[in-house]
């Protein structure tokens, strides 16, 4: 039987987990609305963009993006859609981060959304025409995809309908969203060259990373011109002739998925083979600085730490899970590494933009470098003499500044910035009065900028380019002073991050097909420096002027590399130079669409459903479960209703209903809500009885970062015990206040967290309303700690302290495989709770292969881990601590589940048990 103060927190919390209103109810980091949208709403023949005031211009360039990817995907799927698709359009990814259509934390590296219970879809600008419009097409892809499926199901009428696996959803709006290019050519080719090519039999491994978009394009690619061109979309016509995707595919091709596989593997290795008679890796052609982890945006420098000058080498570096900026000497001496600042984990470097923005660092022993810090980018300027952050710069009109690079007298930095309306220009600080001016206006991509050698000029890479609206950039120069524009590159390539030097301009180009080196000299004469298979990027001069430092990518990963410079380069023709300013993004016409107006809350379903849930300390609850929310995230309504009678006479006085309304649309997220319980329940203390509950709940969670937040709830109810024998245990209006304080920068693997730290401090009083008497008085301490030891292995604490006192106490279970391992899930029931675990946790097994008469099981990651559990549970006079040791494994069925397997015995410091208890559990490690 339940305890009934518990049953209410389960029956609340099962409808405000469902909501997702504060991250992961007890720990678990904010998503933060720190800015207040006007929104707005511009109807189309196809389409409802949703659009704040600021970013209108942006507004019309999505919607003739998405009318006319509408217009090529209807032939394509051979299929129209009768409802009008809703878009939702974000200036800046900083303003996309914050979205409530999803409730989960936004991935920085994720660029769009297609949500699929009101077929939403949500896109930020970056500040690319080409890449928008690339994205947007990309989503409506998933849009067809899930319509055709729905529609050919329906109109056959098969009951078996079934998705199709994630590398052909994401392969397929790759293939169909855009051309084939030299970033999708880069990675299959290492893939090829360096043995590590997935097919089709272990594709999944690479389920939420970008490889997965690019290899299920490559085989999308390849069924389309192989099979011929109609077979993408006969898969889509064929599918209720099928259960399953293997099925569709053999029909439709007239081969299964695994020969499939084995056909386009053998044409990647054709393809990319013979490449390597001309072309070099780099880890062959080149000194290979850094390895573990993705490293890149390397600066050399000399500095004098105390030792004597030396060249350094300042980075950008993900080893763990974590970003930072580091450094180490590449002088051929004893290497030495310094951590300098450590991102992902407070409100000052929650983002330090691994791969979307450069660092700079200049023989002064002076860093600078742009991080997300709570609602927008700051720049920061790092000392390595004082080993601190010396200054730091904010502007309110400006929301993202990307690749700052400082002046050669050391005076001014210069960066690309966004503002809100999402146009992405070039800015030029002044670090002696803090003043910054402005250097481009105008709609154009303008990014990668760095000094000329005498500070006058600014040099960049733009897509102001000759048919850079296909994403096409080139580089240019513009004079501070006096806004004139000269283009220094040509032709249809990708010319990125310019270096000067005194002779010229390096640069990273995929002029050769692949990305390679290149130097444009003062005179116009542009030569290749590198001729490397996969990829050559970022390229800086050492302070000697004799070699390159670049990033090189190579088996599947980004690494810092240090390359002689080439005797004799060779010559490359430049193309002939063209107009640089001669497109502008096309804009929705007015006739194709209806003036705009303010957006007003829109309702529907999110779900209706009979529903069951679970918890391991207070059973399981079930009936039905509606949601609903409006257009965009922000406000939402929940119901939960269920029934606890035993017997038809108790069928109208048992049920329990609870409604809540929560909303979203500010930084201080609040909800109101009502029910009415009532249940059997027991306990050690008062038995067997019968308690009926109606009441009142709000809710206030104030978000102070990313990594911390409060909360406070009030809980209002009419509380009646009956005692199963029949008397009136009490009867009483109580109202309960709750105050907590959360902090979570954890970092997860697949079995738990596995580095950084969660604390949950928690002050709870209850009183009686009419009399104002205090009921009971409640502290609640839970601190965990992560020490990482190595990739999958790390070393977990935790400490819990909870009491209670007064006239009802709150007692509380404990026990079990979530807290106290060896004893069983209710073991303890008692209003004072000590608690300590210690975990030793490391990897047993990668991958798991069981063959059976009917099919094979697979598992991954699975876990080892050592424990030691201490404490002690009671209620009036303190007894002694009790223990428990042992060991187990942990075995992950992918994000959803993690099976827990514990051997473990007792012990009350005097004797240990004779019998090791087992206990088999679900559940993530604490």
């Amino acid at each position: 039987m339940k305890s009934s103060f518990q049953f209410i927190i389960f029956f609340l919390t099962f409808i405000l987990m469902a909501s997702g209103i504060n991250a992961q109810f007890y720990f678990g980091k904010n998503k933060i609305q720190y800015t207040e949208f006007n929104w707005r709403v511009m109807t189309t023949e196809h389409f409802k963009i949703y659009f704040y005031a600021s970013e209108e211009n942006v507004a019309a360039i999505a919607a003739r993006s998405a009318e006319d990817a509408y217009r090529d995907l209807s032939i394509k799927f051979n299929h129209e859609i009768k409802r009008k698709i809703p878009l939702i359009i974000y200036s800046s990814p900083s303003y996309f981060s914050q979205t409530n259509i999803m409730p989960w934390m936004i991935p920085e590296s994720l660029a769009g959304i297609t949500e699929l219970v009101k077929g939403r879809v949500v896109v930020p600008y970056h500040g690319s025409y080409y890449e928008f419009d690339r994205v947007i097409r990309h989503e409506i892809v998933h849009v067809f995809s899930i319509s055709k499926l729905n529609f050919v199901t329906l109109y056959h009428s098969n009951k078996d309908f079934f998705y199709p696996p994630l590398w052909f959803m994401e392969g397929l709006a790759e293939f169909w969203s855009r051309k084939w290019g030299s970033e999708a050519d880069m990675i299959m080719k290492d893939m090829a060259l360096n043995g590590r090519l997935f097919n089709l039999s272990n594709i999944s491994r690479l389920n939420g990373t970008f490889y997965l978009y690019k290899v299920g394009e490559s085989l999308c690619s390849f069924i389309d011109s192989t099979y011929g061109s109609d077979k993408l979309l006969m898969i889509f016509e064929n599918w209720y002739k099928a259960k399953n995707f293997n099925q569709v595919v053999e029909y439709t091709l007239g081969e299964n998925l695994q020969e499939l596989s084995r056909k386009w593997e053998y044409s990647i290795k054709k393809k990319y083979y013979p490449e390597l008679g001309e072309r070099d890796l780099p880890e062959m052609e080149s000194e290979k600085i850094t390895s573990d982890g993705f490293n890149t945006k390397g600066v050399p420098i000399l500095w004098d730490d105390g030792n004597g000058e030396r060249e350094w080498l300042v980075y950008k570096a993900n080893r763990l899970g974590y970003s930072g900026i580091y450094m180490m000497t590449i002088d051929g001496g004893k290497v030495k590494r310094k951590t300098l600042v450590k991102g992902d984990r407070s409100a000052e470097f929650e983002s330090l933009y691994l791969l979307r923005s450069g660092i700079d660092a200049n023989n002064q022993g002076k860093i600078v470098f742009s991080s997300k810090s709570k609602e927008r980018d700051v720049i920061y300027i790092y000392d390595l003499d004082k080993e601190e952050i010396a200054n730091r710069f904010e502007f309110l009109n400006l929301i993202e500044l990307r690749s700052p690079r400082f002046s050669n007298n050391g005076e001014k930095v210069v960066f690309y910035g966004v503002e809100k309306s999402g146009g992405s220009d070039l800015y030029v600080l002044n670090l002696n009065d803090s003043s910054y001016q402005k250097i481009t206006d105008d709609i154009y991509f303008d990014t990668d900028p760095v000094f000329s050698k005498d500070d006058e000029k600014i040099i960049f890479t733009s897509d102001r380019t000759y048919n850079g609206q296909f994403g096409y950039m080139n580089i240019f120069s513009i004079d501070i002073l006096s806004k004139e524009l000269t283009q220094l590159t040509f032709g249809p390539y990708s010319d990125q991050t310019p270096e000067v030097s005194f002779g010229g301009i390096y640069f990273s180009s995929d002029r050769e097909r692949d990305y390679n080196l290149f130097h444009l000299s003062n005179d116009g004469e542009l030569t290749q420096q590198s001729t490397f298979v996969t990829g050559a990027l970022n390229p800086r001069v050492t302070p000697d002027g004799k070699r390159l430092i670049y990033t090189g990518y190579q088996k599947m990963s980004f690494n810092i590399y240090s390359m002689n410079l080439p005797e004799v380069p060779k010559e490359i023709s430049q193309p002939v130079a063209t107009t640089f300013n001669s497109w502008k993004p096309k804009l929705i016409e007015g006739k194709f669409r209806e003036t705009s107006i303010k957006y007003d809350n829109e309702y529907s379903f999110d779900l209706a459903q009979s529903v069951v849930g679970y918890n391991p300390v207070y059973g399981s609850i079930g009936g039905f479960q509606a949601a609903i929310s409006d257009m965009l995230g922000n406000h939402s309504f929940y119901v939960l209703l269920t029934n606890t009678a035993e017997t038809n006479d108790e069928l109208l006085e048992s049920f329990n209903i609870g409604v809540t309304y929560i909303t979203r649309k500010n930084r201080l997220n609040w909800g109101v809500g009502a029910f009415h319980l009532y249940d059997e329940f027991y306990n050690r203390v008062d038995g067997f009885y019968k308690e009926r509950q109606a009441g009142a709940i709000n809710i206030l969670i104030y978000p102070i970062s990313k990594f911390h937040r409060v909360e406070f709830t009030t809980l209002a109810r009419f509380s009646r015990r009956d005692h199963i024998i029949g008397y009136t245990l009490r009867q009483k209006f109580l109202a309960s206040h709750y105050l907590s304080w959360v902090f979570d920068n954890s970092l997860w693997e697949i079995t738990g967290p596995i580095e950084g730290r969660r604390y949950n401090i928690s002050l709870g009083i209850t009183n009686s309303v009419l009399d104002t008497q205090v009921w009971n008085r409640s502290i609640s301490i839970d601190l965990r700690h992560y020490l990482r030891l190595g990739r999958f292995s790390a070393f977990a604490n935790r400490f819990f302290w909870y009491s209670s006192a007064g006239k009802e106490p709150e007692r509380i279970y404990f026990g079990g495989s979530w807290s106290f391992r060896g004893y069983s899930r209710r073991a303890f029931y008692n209003r004072n709770i000590i608690f300590a675990s210690n975990e030793l946790r490391f990897p047993l097994i990668d991958d798991l292969h069981i063959g059976l008469p009917i099919g094979g099981l697979a598992f991954r990651s699975i876990r080892g881990a050592l424990f030691f559990d201490i404490g002690s549970a009671w209620d009036d006079t303190y007894d002694q601590l009790i223990g428990s040791y042992g060991g187990g494994f942990r075995v992950s069925l992918g994000y959803m589940a993690l099976l827990r397997f514990d051997f473990t015995r007792t012990t009350d410091f005097k004797t240990v048990s004779k019998d090791t208890d087992f206990d088999f559990f679900f559940g993530w490690n604490f």
